[in-house]
């Protein structure tokens, strides 16, 4: 009887890319954070709120910050390193994703906000992250007699 089983592997190369790609983007997560998003605020002093209110308020609680979530998702994404399988790297990608774009249109709503380097290196690092879940773990079929 022959019986086909789909398992995963880790190639050497796949880890190193998997590694590679989840620090740059945790580390663009977490340097955006304190670089300047909008009206030369660092994210650190920009509300959480902002991604879905157009208002902008400012924060000296990083907690409350978007510069904090920032910093979270960076921290979520090493973490996500200790498991094969890259979901919650994945997951922390895709959230930064979000909330970039969510804080994105909400600068396209305001006519007096613009786009500035930190929210570009937090939806770089993001995207980062989503590729570095995906990258490294290969589904192959093992065939296994009996």
């Amino acid at each position: 009887m022959v019986m086909h089983h789909t398992t995963s592997r880790v190639g050497s190369t796949g880890v190193t890319s998997r590694v590679l790609l989840t620090a740059l983007g945790a580390a663009g997560l977490i340097v955006g954070a304190f670089l300047n998003w909008t009206r030369n605020t660092q994210g650190t002093h920009v509300s959480w709120r902002s991604v879905y209110q157009d208002s902008f308020g400012g924060t000296n609680d990083i907690v409350q910050s978007i510069g904090g979530a920032s910093i979270l998702l960076g921290l979520i994404a090493v973490l996500g390193l200790a498991d094969a399988s890259g979901w919650l790297v994945r997951l922390a990608g895709a959230v930064g994703i979000v909330g970039s774009v969510l804080f994105i249109i909400q600068v396209q709503r305001s006519s007096e906000h613009s786009m500035q380097v930190g929210l570009w290196f937090a939806l770089a690092g993001s995207v980062l992250c989503v590729l570095g879940g995906l990258s490294g773990s290969e589904r192959r079929p093992v065939i296994i007699e009996e």
